[in-house]
């Protein structure tokens, strides 16, 4: 008989007769320990292998009607493994982008800075695939305040910066058409990135969106939607910009939270 072979039998509340495991004590220290005082150390351990925790009535009632309302296209959804879901999530955003920013680009694309549009791609698009990640990752460190905070305040105060730092001189003066020509933006903003909040709270696994959540989702769609503008949108006023391009971020937030209290 070996330690397994002994430990598993007090497990299961039973005491090995000790002729069985004589040979075996004489070499194994551990094993020894708990036939020492009469074996009181493995008959504690089979006493606290043969208690049982205590139910409430009514816990298996709740558990079948909780796996009854999981049924349908968004439970199958939420059950996807984290890395399907964020490809899910990341592929129609690219799509989206292409087709809103790519395709219907600024009429002074042709003079738009190349560094400035390498380094907008790279910070944009590393801190959505970060707030992507962290949102439809498997087990979310709860006590990170910094890890979505720190991404939030990158998505909403780096696209207002923008505002005060036109991307070519065309921009600048480009007459901006008001508050009609920022409400434009504002919708064809949001109107691409509402497909992409659809596939997050499809594949968000808690009920009611939590504060962290909230937080990732607004700061990636606030930032895909201010990238799709800086490509299509060649207007470069100030007001223009924080009216109709950086305010989806705050906007994104707010939809959030008030879903989570619905």
């Amino acid at each position: 008989m070996d330690c397994s072979e002994i430990r598993d039998q007090f497990v299961r509340g039973e005491l090995p007769l000790e002729e069985q495991v004589k040979e075996h004590l004489a070499g194994c220290p551990q094993c020894r320990a708990l036939f020492e005082r009469d074996a009181q150390l493995g008959r504690s351990l089979a006493a606290q292998a043969s208690e049982t925790l205590p139910f409430s009535e009514d816990i298996f009632g709740q558990l079948a009607q909780t796996l009854e309302q999981e049924t349908g296209p968004r439970a199958w959804l939420r059950s996807r493994p984290s890395r399907l879901r964020f490809m899910l999530v990341l592929l129609p955003l690219l799509l989206l982008l292409i087709v809103g920013g790519v395709l219907r680009q600024r009429a002074d694309f042709q003079q738009y800075p190349l560094l400035r549009m390498l380094l907008l791609l790279c910070a944009y698009g590393l801190a959505i695939v970060l707030a992507f990640s962290k949102e439809l990752s498997e087990s979310p460190r709860r006590d990170a305040l910094r890890d979505y905070v720190g991404l939030l305040a990158f998505a909403l105060f780096v696209p207002a910066l923008a505002a005060f730092a036109p991307a070519t001189e065309a921009s600048l003066h480009t007459h901006s058409g008001g508050m009609p020509g920022a409400l434009g933006c504002f919708a064809y903003g949001a109107l691409f990135t509402l497909p992409i909040a659809a596939l997050l709270w499809a594949f968000d696994r808690n009920e009611r969106p939590s504060l962290r959540s909230a937080c990732l989702s607004a700061a990636a769609l606030g930032l895909s939607a201010n990238l799709l503008l800086e490509l299509h949108c060649g207007k470069g006023g100030a007001e223009h910009v924080l009216l109709g391009h950086a305010s989806l971020g705050v906007a994104w937030l707010v939809a959030w939270l008030v879903t989570s209290r619905a």
